[in-house]
């Protein structure tokens, strides 16, 4: 997958993906921008590794989300735009980009692209429960690659499963400040306790900590959805209130490299459990390795565990991915893998797959 290029070719490819993913305007504005070397140049400034279409579209929507009063807004759902995307939208975003070039530079320099979507707490509940079922003890979690901690907050948050027709299936804590949808497809459902797993610790592991008190990171975190995705902002916008009200602990710096101290630290009368949803693609070969050698090693006396939802390539089709929620569990020098669920990236649909 072509992801922190900045050539014309990367710009179609993330065409394509905007497209697949609910965005026209974003499409339309990422073909614009593979016939521009100078839009594409915008990016030059970017911290190492960072994806340079999310910088720039996220840079501009921070701008439009502050007091800057502009005509491209039209063209934003996000801030109550109703134009459909066309070549005027692109015509105005170009013209956006040159009025507030050094402004944008600045932005892009300067943040990074540490969202994490807190749809995807309604698909690791399921997995914390089983867990806290079989252990009987508190877990103790370690997210890495945590943001804002949204998803630390899981347990504070309400639960509706439903039907593809909006029908409930599954309900839990509904009269919580703040209820996640989610569509169960195929037959099967989680099998989920009355009460949430109890947690007897938490902390985030994020290389660029963002506190989600603050008014500009809220602002930033917001500008990061893609501008049609109002149910994701809506999201957002309900995790981040439970944030005010319940901050999680984030440590900032390598999240590998401080995988095993976060493990350290967690009482032993806790269950250890690592998570990550949807982040792995950013780690090379030797940091997979390394999380992998960590766990074990802290598995020798007790067992440790991982909980994932990660892109994988279909075996019957390379050309194909789906997103399995997984839980791992290292102890002893062995390993043991099931699969529960297929899922939707982000937490708006899961298929369980376990009896």
């Amino acid at each position: 997958m072509v992801v922190f290029e900045t050539s014309a070719h990367y710009y179609r490819f993330f065409a394509n993906e905007s497209r697949r993913g609910g965005s026209p305007l974003y499409e339309r504005l990422s073909l614009g921008i593979a016939e521009s070397p100078e839009l594409q140049r915008l990016a030059a400034g970017r911290k190492r590794g960072q994806p340079a279409a999310n910088l720039i579209f996220g840079a501009v929507q921070y701008l439009l989300l502050g007091d800057i009063d502009d005509p491209l807004k039209d063209y934003y759902p996000s801030l109550g735009g109703k134009r459909a995307a066309d070549d005027r939208a692109f015509d105005l975003f170009s013209a956006f980009c040159s009025a507030h070039e050094a402004e944008l530079a600045e932005i892009i320099s300067k943040r990074a692209t540490n969202t994490n979507e807190v749809g995807r707490s309604a698909l690791l509940l399921p997995a914390f429960d089983l867990l806290a079922r079989e252990t009987g003890t508190p877990l103790g979690l370690v997210e890495i690659g945590s943001s804002a901690g949204l998803n630390l907050n899981f347990d504070r948050y309400g639960y509706r499963y439903t039907d593809e027709k909006g029908t409930s299936r599954l309900e839990r804590w509904t009269d919580a400040q703040f209820v996640l949808s989610c569509v169960l497809e195929g037959s099967a459902i989680p099998p989920l306790r009355q009460f949430p797993p109890p947690v007897g610790s938490r902390v985030g592991l994020e290389l660029y900590p963002t506190d989600g008190r603050d008014a500009n990171e809220q602002r930033w975190l917001k500008a990061l959805v893609w501008p049609e995705r109002l149910d994701r902002l809506a999201k957002l916008d309900g995790a981040l209130k439970v944030i005010v009200a319940h901050p999680p602990r984030i440590r900032g710096g390598d999240a590998v490299a401080n995988l095993a101290s976060a493990l350290a630290e967690i009482p032993s009368n806790q269950t250890p459990c690592v998570y990550h949803t949807i982040m792995g693609y950013q780690l090379n070969g030797d940091q997979h390795t390394s999380i992998n050698n960590t766990l074990f090693a802290a598995s020798k006396t007790k067992p440790v565990w991982r909980i994932t939802v990660e892109g994988e390539v279909a075996h019957s089709n390379p050309t194909e991915t789906f997103n399995p929620l997984k839980v791992n569990r290292y102890f002893n020098g062995e390993r043991r893998v099931i699969t529960l669920a297929v899922c939707d990236p982000h937490g708006l649909s899961m298929e369980w797959k376990q009896a």
